[in-house]
C-alpha cells in the first residue's frame, strides 16, 4: 500500500511538471505567427533603445497590440537598454556577473473576470507563447506560496486570463532565457496589498538586482473623460514621486483607478525600488474600453535616482502619440 502511494505521488509530480498554461487571446489580441510577432517587434524599434532604467519594474499596458502593443515596447525597450548594458560590462571585465542581468521575472496582472479575492500563482511547469515557451520558477513560487495563506497556488484563474499572456512574447523575445513568476489578485483591500508587499520583500530583497517586476496595468478609467485625464494626471504625478503612503491612499479612494493599482501600490509598500521612481516612458494614450469607459495607458520604467532620465511631467505624458 505504501508503495501504491508512493507510485501516486511520483505520478501527480510527474503530470505537474508537464504541465502547460496554453494561450487563449493568440490570434485576437496578438498574432500567433511567430514571424509576424518578430516583425512587429522590429516595426517597433524594440532592440534600440539606449534607455537604462533602475533594472528593477516596468509597467505596461495589457489590451489588444493593435491598441497598446506599441506602448507596451517602450517599456519592454527599457529592459534591452539594461540587457545591452550588462553585455558591455562583461566584455569589458570578461566576466559575466548573475547580478548584471536578470534571470527572474515576476509577472503581476489583475484577474478581470473573479469574484473571489486572492493571490494566485500558476502550478504549470510553463506559459506557451508562439516563440516558445517559458519556464515557471517553481522554487520562488514556493517560497511565495509559503508567506501567506493568503496566497494561494491555483491555475484556474490563469487558464483564462489575458492580462499577463500578451505581455509573454515580449519576455520569450527581450529575456529568452528568463523563467517567469506569474502572480494574479483580484480585489484591492489593504490586508491583501500588504500581504503581496510582504511577500515580494522576503522573497525578493536578497536577489532584486537581478529580478525584473512587470505590472500589467492600465493607468485610469472612468466613464467621464475629464474624471479619466484627471485620475491619469494622479497616477503619473504620484508614480514620479513613488510616494507609498499618498498612492495607497489615492487607491482607497478611488482616486487611483488603474486596473492594477493594487499591484502598484503593493510593489511600493515593499520598498523593493529602494531609491528609485518611476519614469514615464511616451505619452499616454487615450481609448475606449469596456462600458465605454475613457482608458489612459502609458508605459513606466523604474530609475535610479543618480540616472539622468528624468521623469516626464504631466504635460509630456499628455501629448498626443
Amino acid at each position: 500500500m505504501g508503495e501504491n502511494k508512493l507510485s501516486a505521488h511520483g505520478s501527480l509530480h510527474n503530470i505537474l511538471a508537464r504541465k502547460k498554461r496554453s494561450p487563449v487571446v493568440n490570434g485576437i489580441f496578438y498574432p500567433d505567427n511567430p514571424e509576424v510577432i518578430t516583425s512587429i517587434f522590429a516595426s517597433w524599434d524594440l532592440d534600440k533603445s539606449d534607455f537604462v532604467s533602475g533594472g528593477k519594474a516596468i509597467i505596461a499596458p495589457h489590451g489588444a497590440w493593435d491598441l497598446t502593443g506599441s506602448i507596451t515596447a517602450k517599456a519592454f525597450s527599457a529592459i534591452q537598454g539594461k540587457e545591452k548594458e550588462a553585455g558591455k560590462k562583461s566584455r569589458r571585465t570578461g566576466v559575466v556577473k548573475t547580478q548584471d542581468s536578470i534571470s527572474r521575472v515576476l509577472l503581476l496582472g489583475t484577474h478581470h473576470h473573479s469574484r473571489e479575492e486572492g493571490i494566485f500563482l500558476s502550478e504549470s511547469a510553463s506559459f506557451e507563447t508562439p516563440l516558445g515557451e517559458i519556464l515557471v520558477d517553481q522554487s520562488m513560487n514556493q517560497e511565495l506560496a509559503s508567506c501567506s495563506t493568503m496566497i494561494e497556488v491555483n491555475d484556474i484563474p490563469h487558464l483564462s486570463e489575458h492580462s499577463l499572456e500578451v505581455m509573454l512574447p515580449f519576455v520569450k523575445y527581450c529575456l529568452p532565457k528568463t523563467k517567469i513568476i506569474p502572480i494574479l489578485m483580484s480585489g484591492n483591500r489593504a490586508v491583501l496589498i500588504s500581504c503581496l508587499a510582504k511577500a515580494l520583500r522576503i522573497t525578493l530583497e536578497k536577489s532584486m538586482n537581478e529580478s525584473l517586476i512587470i505590472i500589467s496595468s492600465s493607468v485610469s478609467q472612468a466613464e467621464d473623460p475629464a474624471l479619466a485625464l484627471s485620475m491619469a494626471d494622479e497616477f503619473v504625478s504620484l508614480l514620479g514621486k513613488a510616494d507609498k503612503k499618498s498612492f495607497l491612499k489615492g487607491l482607497a479612494s478611488g482616486v487611483i483607478s488603474a486596473c492594477a493599482g493594487a499591484l502598484i501600490g503593493a510593489l511600493l509598500e515593499s520598498g523593493l525600488l529602494g531609491g528609485s521612481y518611476f519614469s514615464s516612458l511616451c505619452p499616454l494614450v487615450k481609448s475606449s474600453g469596456e462600458n465605454r469607459n475613457t482608458v489612459y495607458n502609458g508605459a513606466f520604467a523604474s530609475t535610479e535616482k543618480t540616472s539622468s532620465k528624468k521623469a516626464a511631467s504631466l504635460d509630456d505624458t499628455r501629448k498626443p502619440v
